[in-house]
This record gives C-alpha cells, sequence and structure tokens, in this order.
C-alpha cells in the first residue's frame, strides 16, 4: 500500500536560533540599564541621567517589538524600566516655567547665550550663522562663554552696545564676555574654590526694573571633577537665593533637566527654567561631523527667579562652536502682578 498521506506539517512553533536571543536580551538589557542608572540612588547617574529620554525610547521600541513578535519572557521587566523611564522623563520638567505673551506694557528684554567653544571668528564685516539668527530678533542682553577676543570683537560690531564686559581667552574654556543694551551697574568674575571656570555676576539697570544677571559654565561631570562642579552650582544657588535683585541665569551648566544636581539647584534657590526643555543643545557636532539634533542633550539653559515672566526658549542654529545658541524674551513683573 503507498502512503498517500504526504509530509505532515509541524504544528510547533518555530524556535528561534540562539543569535536571535542573544541580540533581543542584549538589546534589552542596553536599553534597561541606563533608565536604571539614571535613577538618584546610582552611582552612575552623573553620566547616566542625560540619555534618560534616549533610554526610554529604546526600552519602548524593544518593548513593542517584543509583543509584536509574542516574546512575553521579559517584556514584563521592558514594561517596568518603561514605566520608570517615563515617569522620571516627565517628572524631571516639573521646575519649567510656564511661558506667556509678554503684555503690551511690559519692558522685554531680548536675552541670549551662546558657548562659542573657543572658535575662531569670522573676519569683521562679514556675517556668520550665529549672527544671522541674532538679526531676526537683536539681543538686548547676551552672555558668551569659551570666547576668543576675536570672538568678543566680532559681536562687539554687532551692534552699538551699552555696555561689554569681556575678559576673552584665546587658549582655554575660562573666556566670558556680557553684552548689554542697558547700563551695567557693576559686575564681578569670580572662581570658587574648587572650580574650574570662571563666574561673572552682574548688575544690570533696565527700564523695567534692575536685575541681577549670573552667566556661569561649571564643568562637565568628569571623573574627578564632580566635586569642583557641585561648588559651582552651589555658589549660583547660593547667589541666586541671597541677591537683592530679580535673578536671571545665563550659562552652560553641564547638566540635564534629568539630573540630580538639576533638581537640588532649582529647589534650593527658587529658580525656574525657562522652557520647553525638550530642544537639545549640544553636542552639534563632533569632530566637524555634524551630529543629529534628536540625538543631543540640553545642558544650555536660561533660569529665572520669581519675579519673571518669560516667553519660549529658542534653541538657534549649529554655528561654529559645537553647541547651539539659546534665547528668550523675558520681562519683571509689575508690581502687584499676580
Amino acid at each position: 500500500m503507498i502512503d498517500q498521506r504526504g509530509a505532515s506539517a509541524s504544528t510547533l512553533p518555530e524556535q528561534p536560533s540562539k543569535s536571535k536571543k542573544w541580540v533581543r536580551t542584549m538589546l534589552a538589557c542596553a536599553s534597561m540599564a541606563p533608565v536604571a542608572g539614571s535613577q538618584p540612588w546610582s552611582p552612575l547617574e552623573p553620566w547616566f541621567s542625560p540619555f534618560l529620554p534616549h533610554a526610554t525610547t529604546l526600552v519602548l521600541l524593544v518593548l513593542i517589538g517584543h509583543l509584536v513578535g509574542r516574546h512575553w519572557r521579559g517584556s514584563g521587566v521592558l514594561a517596568l524600566a518603561g514605566f520608570v523611564g517615563v515617569w522620571s522623563w516627565t517628572n524631571a520638567l516639573q521646575f519649567q516655567k510656564s511661558t506667556i505673551p509678554p503684555q503690551t506694557n511690559a519692558f522685554v528684554i531680548s536675552a541670549g547665550f551662546a558657548n562659542l567653544g573657543i572658535s575662531k571668528a569670522p573676519p569683521l564685516g562679514s556675517s556668520d550663522a550665529l549672527q544671522d539668527w541674532a538679526r531676526e530678533n537683536p539681543f538686548d542682553l547676551f552672555g558668551v562663554v569659551e570666547c576668543s577676543t576675536s570672538q568678543v570683537e566680532y559681536i562687539r560690531s554687532w551692534q552699538k552696545w551699552h555696555t561689554v564686559h569681556a575678559e576673552p581667552e584665546d587658549e582655554s574654556a575660562d573666556g566670558i564676555a556680557l553684552f548689554s543694551m542697558h547700563p551695567i551697574q557693576s559686575v564681578k568674575i569670580t572662581r570658587t574654590p574648587n572650580a574650574r571656570l570662571d563666574h561673572l555676576t552682574a548688575v544690570v539697570n533696565a527700564p523695567g526694573g534692575t536685575f541681577q544677571v549670573e552667566l556661569t559654565h561649571p564643568c562637565p561631570p568628569v571623573p574627578g571633577w564632580l566635586h569642583q562642579r557641585q561648588a559651582q552650582l552651589d555658589q549660583l544657588s547660593t547667589a541666586s537665593a541671597s541677591s537683592d535683585w530679580p535673578v536671571l541665569v545665563l550659562g552652560d551648566l553641564n547638566e540635564t533637566p534629568f539630573g540630580s544636581s538639576w533638581r537640588e539647584l532649582l529647589t534650593t534657590s527658587g529658580l525656574s527654567a525657562v522652557g520647553p526643555l525638550s530642544m537639545p543643545t549640544w553636542p552639534s557636532q563632533l569632530k566637524g561631523i555634524p551630529v543629529p539634533q534628536w540625538l543631543g542633550i540640553r545642558i544650555d539653559h536660561m533660569l529665572v527667579g520669581s519675579e519673571w515672566e518669560a516667553g519660549p526658549l529658542k534653541v538657534g542654529p549649529k554655528i561654529s562652536s559645537d553647541h547651539r545658541p539659546i534665547r528668550a524674551k523675558v520681562w519683571l513683573r509689575r508690581p502687584g502682578e499676580a
């Protein structure tokens, strides 16, 4: 008798190869590790927290891949990591100041900041991406760090500033300068004990009222520099909390909204961040190679005290530095305004 049933098809699901299992496991672990490492209890928090949004997004994508492929093992852990990441991500934005349009009688100040990366300025009389961006809405107040002598002279030529206080450096990151269309009543440049970079404090007399500017550049969270970085953040907090004037902070804080140092600074100083905080400012390039903005992190900030109102912060184009500039319109509330 001839068997005509043919080959029977197996009803068992195809088992994934060991290499596929290994890839899935590595993706899951690689995405969850930064989420865990960015939590305040982690000793790796200073280095992992800046990438919390990137890690959370990767966790959610890996989780979706697991669910679509019906790979249930590990999906629960991924879901938990995704929840923690999203919660930490959204909770970090609680110190973001609500932005509103200015009233018609408000004395608005167009404030900006840029880390110039010790790069050379273009020849006087020519323009670059930074100046073109500044021309769209000329600055009333512009702070820069890591500025060279040529950059200071170049920015000085943009418009007829009322006061410029600059201490440029051509060989190091210590250069710092403040350009103002309003009189600067006093200015002081200090370096806190154990800090590596200069800090500028200025009192500015503007039509809307006198205020204090803190232009700062704490060092990055490099191993061995953490205590120096914390010293400068502590100085910024103390200066803001003890000031007799409304405080406006401009700076490359080398800290993202997801770090514990950020939360401590805003809690102790009473400052709020001008938002939105979702637009990255660094790096715009690495060794001359352009970096997509969505891969970057937000470390350049504008902070204000409770006396201020602010419009939305805007992040500028890619310039010669590896940082993007920022600017926002701010104004002091009049007495009696809520």
